[in-house]
């Protein structure tokens, strides 16, 4: 209550010296404004120096943030580049593989002719690709088995008992499917369906059913046909050896 007592009465003090001397209350007006804009001159500096300071850390944040993605986005494209240029190497390898390679090759021995051995160029992967024997007339003649020395290959002949392969008999236009079974003196062509019409001569090709052997590849041509008991037929095939006389053989490889 005397607070209050007090403050009127100094209101009324100041009120009657403004009134009374307009002159008074001017300077004092003048002093208390000065006083009040030097007070607080620190203050708004400060305020304002502390502003710049947040802008430029909120601009700092920002770019360091940018800078981050753009060196993300590099970093993607560099591993793009890197495996598109594997995928062209790659490609580049595959198409060098794929092309058609002379061999010399020679028998096992005395001539038996369930395996070849062959002398390659360049060295082949079995564990990612299928690789074949063609003669000089791209009739199938083997598959390539395992390496066994520097640039020394050895392949299964069509004559090798456990050579098996999906084919098909051309006949009047129409396929029928077979499993062959090779043999060093009757090949054949077996578990063909009991009712199919074929005949001699008609001729023997790989289906590339199972994805192993290209489809289309001639392996020989029909020389008898036998019906066993009404369940199925079996085609005996007759298989060329002219390659052997040429002691060269092409080889055709195929990614597995």
């Amino acid at each position: 209550m005397r607070l209050i007592l007090l403050y009127v009465v100094l209101a009324l003090f100041f009120n009657i010296i403004f009134s009374t001397f307009p002159s008074v209350g001017k300077f004092v007006n003048h002093s208390l404004t000065n006083f009040i804009l030097f007070v607080s001159y620190p203050t708004t500096k400060a305020l304002s120096w502390s502003q710049n300071l947040i802008n430029n850390y909120v601009v700092l944040i920002n770019t360091q943030s940018e800078n981050r993605k753009l060196k993300e986005k590099l970093a993607k494209c560099k591993l793009y580049a890197n495996v598109l240029k594997k995928k062209l190497d790659d490609s580049e390898k595959e198409k060098e593989i794929f092309k058609l390679i002379e061999a010399p090759f020679t028998f096992k021995s005395n001539f038996k002719t369930d395996f070849i051995y062959l002398r390659i160029s360049k060295r082949i992967d079995l564990n990612k690709n299928y690789c074949f024997v063609l003669s000089n007339k791209l009739t199938l003649v083997g598959i390539i088995s395992k390496r066994t020395g520097k640039n020394i290959y050895s392949a299964k002949t069509v004559f090798n008992p456990s050579f098996t392969a999906d084919v098909f008999i051309l006949s009047n236009n129409k396929r029928y499917k077979a499993l062959f079974i090779g043999n060093p003196y009757t090949p054949k062509a077996e578990f063909l369906d009991p009712n199919v019409k074929i005949k001699d001569g008609d001729g023997v090709y790989t289906s590339g059913d199972f994805d192993v052997y290209p489809p289309g590849l001639f392996l020989g041509t029909v020389q008898s046909i036998k019906n066993v008991n009404g369940y199925y037929k079996v085609a005996y095939l007759n298989i060329s050896r002219d390659f052997f006389n040429s002691w060269k053989v092409l080889v055709l490889c195929k990614k597995r």
